[in-house]
């Protein structure tokens, strides 16, 4: 008998889980007749959502079946409430389906006729549905990853188990618990949570979900940070006299795992910033092709992960060295056919001169350039009379930078009649 009890019960648990479940019944008042049989006997065995009966069936030709009641135990107002009509005097089992897990119901039949009379009431029966699965037995939260918290826990041993439902909660908010995804698969052990902030913290919980549908409840809450950025480095520093270059450098970011940094430039204090070059040293050369050019730096650090610092709001001041300053032409004079040019530093970078001469031969304007002269004179030998020119003196410093050309200065050998 305990067979057939099992046998029926699993058969119409799968139609309702396939969505197979008996439709509502009319809940009009019974009329009652104490000439029907009444059903004996009932045996019950049950599940997490449904409950099987077996009864005495009764063969006679006064009934048309059996009609099944049931209250839930315990609930305030309760009334018993007609869930199902057999429709067979020769049938002998029904499962009840659509539970709660965990829940003790209370059960009584009657038999009915084809007037629609019933029989009194059985003796009641009380019958408690196997309560849910516990949720996952462990759950750990992996902090400290870039933007993102890995959650996993152990598998969860009932075969029923289909999935898990991943919860999240703000620890501001604690109560107010948010459904991320389902994670298929019985066998399945983790979850990362991804597209988070940084040095954000949340609160995690699981349940575990079954084939039937029903979910647990929610396990332990776990609570992870996520990776916070790394620090920028410090003491930055930016050179002011070097020759078509501004030379950073700076001291390590407190940060552990920074793998290399970004240094970033603007021609302006305030300003957009724009990407310059990335090393692995804690300084960086910028070569720039300008003499007495300002750029304003700042410095990030880049960690493993390829988390990148927050650019500091005061930036560094850097500058390339200066042009030279002009000489300053004090004679100029034609002696014996010769023009002799005598002229000042215009500052002590001085290291050697250019002097530019320039003449117009009726065509164009013809220029040559004297390289090299160490010392404060000049004497252009290869004057031609009538011809007037023109001459520059252009300082250079050892660096070979080039000041701008002096003021010019104008001689000419007269033609004599």
């Amino acid at each position: 008998m305990k067979y057939w009890i099992r046998a029926l019960f699993l058969g119409v648990l799968t139609m309702f889980v396939a969505g197979c479940a008996p439709k509502g019944l009319s809940q009009s008042a019974p009329k009652i007749s104490p000439n029907l049989p009444t059903v004996t006997s009932i045996k019950t065995i049950s599940s997490m959502t449904a409950v099987g009966f077996e009864w005495k069936m009764i063969p006679s030709a006064n009934i048309e079946g059996y009609r099944l009641y049931r209250m839930q135990s315990g609930k305030a107002k309760a009334k018993l409430k007609r869930v199902a009509q057999i429709d067979d005097r020769y049938s002998s089992h029904y499962v009840d389906t659509g539970l709660k897990p965990g829940v003790e119901y209370l059960y009584q039949m009657s038999t009915y006729d084809a007037k629609g009379f019933e029989s009194r009431q059985s003796q009641p029966v009380s019958v408690k549905t196997l309560p849910m699965i516990p949720s996952v037995s462990f759950v750990r939260a992996i902090a400290n990853l870039p933007n993102r918290i890995k959650i996993i826990w152990r598998p969860h041993r009932d075969l029923r188990v289909v999935g898990y439902v991943i919860e999240r909660a703000r620890v501001t908010e604690p109560e107010k618990w948010k459904r991320l995804t389902i994670v298929k698969n019985r066998l399945s052990a983790e979850y990362i949570d991804k597209d988070l902030g940084e040095k954000e913290v949340y609160l995690y919980r699981i349940r575990v979900k079954l084939c039937n549908g029903l979910v647990s409840e929610p396990s332990t809450e776990v609570k992870a940070i996520t990776k916070p950025l790394p620090r920028p480095p410090v003491d930055v520093k930016a050179t002011t006299g070097l020759p078509r270059m501004i030379h950073l450098q700076w001291r390590a970011s407190p940060t552990p795992d920074v793998v290399y940094y970004k240094v970033y430039r603007s021609p302006f204090a305030i300003g957009f910033y724009s990407y310059r070059a990335k090393t692995t040293n804690t300084f960086y050369d910028d070569k720039v092709n300008e003499d007495g050019k300002v750029y304003y730096y700042k410095i990030s650090a880049v960690d493993k992960d390829g988390l990148e610092s927050p650019l500091p709001k005061t930036p560094v001041y850097g500058k390339t060295l200066d042009k030279p300053s002009a000489p300053i032409i004090t004679a100029a004079k034609v002696s014996f056919n010769q023009a002799i040019i005598i002229w000042e530093p215009g500052d002590s970078r001085a290291d050697r001169y250019d002097v530019i001469r320039t003449n117009w031969d009726g065509l164009r304007t013809k220029k040559k350039v004297y390289k090299n002269i160490y010392g404060t004179k000049f004497v252009d030998k290869f004057m031609k009379p009538g011809v007037k020119y023109t001459y520059r003196v252009i300082e250079i410093d050892k660096n070979g930078l080039r000041s701008e050309p002096s003021e010019p200065v104008e001689l000419f050998i007269s033609i004599k009649e």
